[in-house]
């Protein structure tokens, strides 16, 4: 007995030993066929980040566990993770397996995942990873069917994200987190399936404009499932959108290449205030205090088959009859609210679709506002009709909504009809349709903490005609600033529509414009300093085409008024162009042409040519932060410059320029120039030892320039420093070095008082009132390092001195002959 028991000790131990070394041994080859087996299917690059097989973690099963697997697209998806699986498992009945006929597994989970499927603006989808062979793979059929089946009981998804980016639609739709919990006899080819979903975090946008902003759905049903023909019908069931909740009844079908379906949704409350649950969470605090009346209709259905192009018949209505919302702590209150509104389409082409609001009313106060459309054919040739009439009082509206902070007034008169095919307007047969009515707007305020300066427009007239929309008036304040608009907006319908080119045709005015006003400002300390006004990138729309002949008696721009601004701007394919833009700033006159482009936003391009006459120096250093940045030398300088220039170049997100990518040519042009407390000439004084060069002047001059990738080279050019002649050239690379030569001559009292003791003890230097120096400056901006070249002025010295003894020894010469002679004639 006691042998028998060792050997089955042994045997029993043996036998652990294999269940924990056995998925082991065969783990390595398990992971590299199954790696080897994604990458002849897919076309992207699969990580997997384990596989763990445990045979004593569910005995007797086989315990089976994925982690960190990813899916990493490539080309113009390379830097886009298709699907990343945080954890996928489940646990196989090893006697199942090993029969042949079935696998039988546990529940299957998948958890901490999320799936970001993109579409380019082209079509082409991140997804479409599948490997095509170039054979077409041809099933032969043997009339019998296959006896293997994998039988589960339970599916679980936990923390699932999801994000659905198609640029081809305009269209984005996310789920931040979605649960699932589906049961049933998967084995069977009739049973009841169990479903109990949640998803929270859900938006949506399209066309730029955000339909769902963090809703929550949830649904749970009882699904007569026939597992054969791949039919769900709907038994008990209950789906819900925030705090709105709808009935299911139908069915929906799988099919070969689309799905059947004849369902119908219908809401099960039908106060008017449960439809105010599908208002986003991120509002819900807006509706505490409000007290409703009226009552809803809401239903769907849809009923036939999806197939590619071709849609099922499916519909909609939304029906509110006199309701009301009033807030408790507001005198006033939304009354008469009547919505009739309904989606319908027959089945077949989406073209066939029709939108009908037949009503849509509402009263503040009083003051009513009707409005109606129909759309037919929204997809090839739209006919549109409908209109809106009424007065919006938003003092009152004001005193019906909470708005909070938010300071409103000012009424909107508006009454416009309009009806016909858009065909028509593209075709500019215009007297075939008919649009017509104005909108008018009348001492309309609005202000904001964050913008306290509000807007003020004291008077807007809009009429409506077919071609255009003629703005006859408008008259508006921001701030400080004023303006004046009149003109043309073209091609409302086709952009209204479809997205097309808004075009306009404008004459622009103000007697005052201070941009301050609009600077963004990113901190307290920012905003505490009175030098640094950062900016943020202003965005040219892509779908504008608009004119503006522009007239500003004065634009305020940090610290410099900027008078009698005039010329024509153009903003057109994300570009506005200038053309002969002439002002007066800094005691000068600058006329300006060319581009400022916000293709890519993160970088504006600028390509410019300026003509600038007279700019005061100081004037612009204490006027402009950015001088005070780019250019310190101007600190203490006096005097005026002009320059012709073109430049072409990228800016930062603040609208400063990226140094490297600046490029172009000019001239800088200065009758004087008054330097006074500089570094680099500082430098040069106390090389010199010659306090004259702390306080120069510099006369006439023109330079001329070429900036290639930030790095400026200076041509040679002559000018006069402290009254002395000078040649001077160079170059500051784009990291701000300076590398400069002034080529000088330089009176010898000037070469400090060291030099000139020893210039009286060597002979012939008396003789040479000037010497050649040249002056390097190197180092950067902020620290120059100035040194004097002496070795021309070494060479004028050695030659003076030369000189001066040839002289002396001729003469010593002569006077010896002459002693001679006296001698020898006695």
């Amino acid at each position: 007995m006691k042998k028998f028991l060792k050997i089955f000790g042994g045997i029993l131990v043996f036998l652990l030993a294999l269940l924990i070394i056995l998925p082991y041994f065969f783990k390595d080859q398990i992971f590299e066929r199954v790696k080897a087996e994604i990458d002849n299917a897919v076309d992207a690059k699969v990580e997997i980040g384990d596989l763990s097989l445990s045979m004593l973690k569910n005995f007797p099963n086989l315990y089976i566990e994925l982690q960190n697997v990813s899916v990493v697209g490539k080309n113009e998806f390379a830097s886009d993770t298709l699907a990343f699986v945080g954890r996928l498992y489940t646990a196989v009945d090893l006697s199942s397996a090993l029969s042949g006929s079935q696998i039988k597994v546990g529940t299957i989970v998948l958890a901490d995942s999320k799936v970001k499927a993109k579409v380019l603006e082209t079509g082409k989808a991140n997804w479409d990873i599948v490997k095509s062979t170039g054979e077409e793979v041809v099933v032969e059929e043997s009339g019998e069917a296959s006896d293997f089946k994998v039988i589960f009981d339970e599916v679980k998804i936990e923390n699932f994200g999801l994000l659905y980016d198609d640029a081809s639609m305009k269209a984005v739709f996310a789920v931040e987190d979605l649960d699932l919990n589906l049961s049933g006899d998967f084995s069977a080819k009739e049973t009841n399936l169990n479903v109990a979903t949640t998803l929270t975090g859900i938006s949506f946008d399209y066309e730029g404009a955000r339909y769902l902003n963090n809703a929550s759905m949830n649904l749970t049903a009882n699904l007569a499932a026939d597992l054969e023909n791949m039919i769900f019908k709907f038994m008990e069931n209950q789906l819900g959108i925030n705090d709105l909740h709808f009935g299911i009844d139908g069915q929906v079908g799988m099919l070969d290449n689309g799905y059947s379906m004849d369902l119908k949704l219908n809401a099960e409350k039908t106060d008017f205030k449960s439809l105010l649950a599908m208002v986003p969470d991120v509002f819900k605090s807006d509706l505490e205090g409000l007290e409703t009346s009226g009552e809803f209709e809401l239903n769907a259905f849809a009923k036939g088959e999806y197939k590619e192009e071709s849609y099922p018949a499916f519909g909609a209505k939304l029906k509110v009859d006199k309701a009301s919302l009033k807030y408790v702590d507001l005198p006033e209150s939304v009354q008469n609210i009547q919505i009739d509104a309904q989606v319908n389409h027959p089945g077949g082409e989406l073209d066939l679709l029709t939108t009908d609001v037949n009503k849509f009313h509402f009263e503040v106060a009083n003051n009513p506002f009707d409005a109606e459309i129909h759309v037919k054919n929204p997809m090839t040739d739209p006919l549109i009709s409908g209109f809106f009439k009424g007065i919006v009082d938003f003092e009152k509206i004001k005193h019906a909504i909470p708005m909070d902070s938010i300071n409103i007034a000012g009424m909107v008169n508006s009454d416009v009809v309009f009806k016909g095919r858009y065909s028509v307007i593209e075709n500019e047969e215009f007297e075939k349709f008919m649009a017509k009515g104005s909108v008018v707007l009348n001492d309309f305020v609005f202000t904001t903490p964050d913008f306290p300066q509000g807007v003020k427009i004291i008077k807007s007239v809009l009429d409506f005609t077919p071609r255009y929309i003629s703005l006859s008036s408008f008259d508006s304040r921001i701030g400080k600033s004023d303006i004046q608009l009149k003109g043309k907006i073209e091609n409302y319908i086709p952009y209204t529509m479809k997205g097309k080119v808004l075009k306009g045709n404008f004459n622009l005015s103000s007697k005052m414009m201070d941009l301050n006003e609009f600077m963004a400002e990113e901190t307290k300390e920012v905003e505490n300093s009175k030098d640094t006004l950062p900016l943020s990138v202003i965005e040219v729309p892509a779908n504008l085409d608009l004119r503006l002949s522009s007239n500003f008696n004065t634009i305020r721009f940090d610290k410099m008024d900027i008078e009698d601004v005039k010329g024509l701007i153009v903003v057109k394919n994300a570009s506005a162009k200038l053309t002969n833009l002439s002002m007066n700033l800094l005691k000068g006159n600058m006329t300006m042409n060319g581009m400022y482009k916000t293709i890519d936003v993160t970088k504006p391009e600028i390509d410019f040519g300026l003509d600038i006459n007279d700019f005061d120096i100081n004037n612009a250093y204490h006027s402009l932060s950015m001088i005070k940045k780019m250019m310190p030398i101007a600190m203490n300088c006096e005097g005026k410059v002009s320059s012709d220039m073109n430049i072409t170049g990228l800016l930062d997100t603040e609208m400063n320029p990226i140094p490297a990518s600046l490029n172009g040519k000019g001239a800088l042009h200065s009758r004087k120039i008054l330097i006074k407390e500089n570094k680099a000439f500082d430098a040069l004084a106390a090389a010199l030892k010659n306090d004259k060069y702390k306080r120069i002047s510099v006369s006439q001059f023109d330079m001329e320039f070429e900036i290639t990738n930030g790095n400026v080279v200076v041509k040679p050019f002559t000018t006069k420093i402290a009254g002395n002649p000078a040649t001077v050239y160079g170059t500051q690379s784009v990291d701000g070095k300076l590398d400069f030569t002034m080529d000088m001559k330089l009176p010898k009292e000037d070469l400090g008082g060291d030099i000139n003791k020893l210039f009286t003890q060597v002979p012939g230097l008396e003789n040479v009132p000037a010497f050649d120096v040249a002056v390097k400056i190197t180092g950067t901006v902020d620290n120059p390092i100035v040194k004097p070249d002496l070795s021309k002025a070494i060479k004028q010295a050695q030659k003076a001195i030369a000189k001066e003894l040839e002289r002396k020894t001729k003469k010593e010469l002569e006077k010896k002959g002459k002693d001679l002679l006296k001698k020898l004639f006695k």
